[in-house]
Order: C-alpha cells, then structure tokens, then sequence
C-alpha cells in the first residue's frame, strides 16, 4: 500500500533566501518558495484500517514549513562558509563574502548545504521524529520541490 501527501496540493510550502557557498550562480543570495511532499509505503493488513493519518501528515509537514517560512538558510556545518553568532546577529563568511543578517531573520541549519538534496535530508529526519508510526510503515520517501517537477527526494527505510 502506498500513501501520498502533495506538498503543493495541501499547502506544505515554505519561502526562504538560501545561498550554495560552492555553487558559481547559487552562491548568492536568492530565494525560493518549496513545496514538501512525502510518500509512506506499508502493509495495511498489519495497521488495521488505515496506516497513517492524513491530518497528523499534514499538520506535522506544515509545523515544519512554518519553521522555516520567510527566513533566510544558514547551513552550519559547510566547509566553505564561517558562522558567527552574535546576541543580534549572525555574520556569514564564504568565498571572500560578508554577509550580516538580523538574528531573528535566520534559520541555522547543522547540514553542509541548502541544496534541494540536504534539505529534503534533513526534513525527512525531522519529519520522522515527530510522527509516530506504527510498525507496518517500512517506508518514507520525502520530496522538497524548488518548483513544480524539480526536486529532491529522500528516501528511508525503517
């Protein structure tokens, strides 16, 4: 059995300023407006009637958009990039760049990138933890679209 939720369709969307330290054109500043989707696969024989609830999908993928929603990425652990921290601010160096963002106005990230890859990464992670599954999922896929048809998918098996 296989259940889908459409990050498009249901409103799991978030729009952030994100830069790839490593990347020639995406090394600056530039922004996107994402779309989270997700795949479970499972037996449904083992679950009963259903084997996961839309609405605690759906909620859980919006709680996780809303915490990224308008604010700007800042991966943590690039080896290109140095992140400082103030009481206010957080001051980004990469690639002979200086960029001083508003404390409040970031999101930090402990991943390598905000590629469409490492994001999808780290929201499967996230999302997993906040969802109780019940053992007849063995399957997560986790897409993130940076528009409609481009994407990045993880996939886990649990």
């Amino acid at each position: 059995m296989e259940l889908r939720v459409d990050g498009w369709s249901v409103g799991a969307r978030f729009s952030v300023c994100h830069y790839i330290p490593h990347h020639e054109k995406c090394g600056r500043l530039h922004g996107h407006t994402y779309a989270v989707s997700c795949v479970f696969r499972g037996d449904i024989a083992e679950s009963g009637d259903m084997m996961v609830d839309f609405i605690s999908v759906k909620r859980a993928l919006r709680e996780l958009c809303d915490e990224l929603d308008h604010h700007v990425l800042v991966p943590t652990e690039n080896p290109h990039s140095q992140v400082e921290l103030t009481d206010d601010e957080v001051v980004v160096r990469t690639k002979g760049k200086r960029y001083v963002f508003p404390a409040e106005d970031v999101k930090l990230l402990p991943i390598r990138s905000t590629t469409a890859e490492r994001l999808a990464d780290w929201f499967t992670d996230r999302l997993l933890e906040r969802l109780d599954l019940p053992p007849s999922v063995t399957h997560v896929d986790l897409g993130i679209e940076e528009g409609q048809g481009q994407g990045a998918w993880a996939h886990r098996d649990l």
